[in-house]
C-alpha cells in the first residue's frame, strides 16, 4: 500500500476499526460496494475497479483497492458515500474513513497510487 506522507494515520485510525469486528459484516460491505461501484462505472468486467475483501484462515479481514482512472476513483467513492447511512456504526466508520483517505490520495495524485492492500 503506498501512502502519500503522513498517510500512516489512515492506516492505523483503519486497522484499530477493524480489531474485535465481525469480519463477515466488513466483507459483505466491500461486496455491496464494489458491486454498487462497478455497475455505476460500467465496470462489470473488472478492469477498472478492484474493492474485493477477504477474509483469512484467523478470520482477519482484509481489502484490496484500486482504480485505474479519475472516473473510476469517483464511482467508488460514491458507491462507498451512497453505503455509509446503512452501515452499522462500526463499519460505517471503517469505510467513512477509508472514503477520506482514498479521496485525499486521489487528490493529490490525481488518481489512486495503487493498489491499496488493508
Amino acid at each position: 500500500m503506498a501512502f502519500p506522507e503522513g498517510g500512516a494515520y489512515w492506516f492505523d485510525n483503519m486497522r484499530s476499526q477493524l480489531r474485535g469486528a465481525d469480519p463477515d459484516e466488513f466483507l459483505e460491505w466491500s461486496d455491496v460496494i464494489e458491486k454498487k461501484s462497478k455497475g455505476d462505472c460500467d465496470d462489470l468486467a473488472g478492469a477498472r475497479i478492484i474493492f474485493r475483501g477477504a477474509i483469512d484462515e484467523e478470520r482477519r479481514f482484509s481489502l484490496d483497492v484500486d482504480a485505474v482512472d479519475s472516473d473510476a476513483v469517483l464511482c467508488l467513492l460514491k458507491a462507498i458515500q451512497s453505503c455509509l447511512d446503512l452501515m452499522p456504526s462500526t463499519q460505517k466508520r471503517f469505510f467513512a474513513t477509508l472514503m477520506e483517505a482514498l479521496a485525499t490520495q486521489a487528490e493529490e495524485k490525481e488518481r489512486l497510487d495503487g493498489p491499496w492492500h488493508f
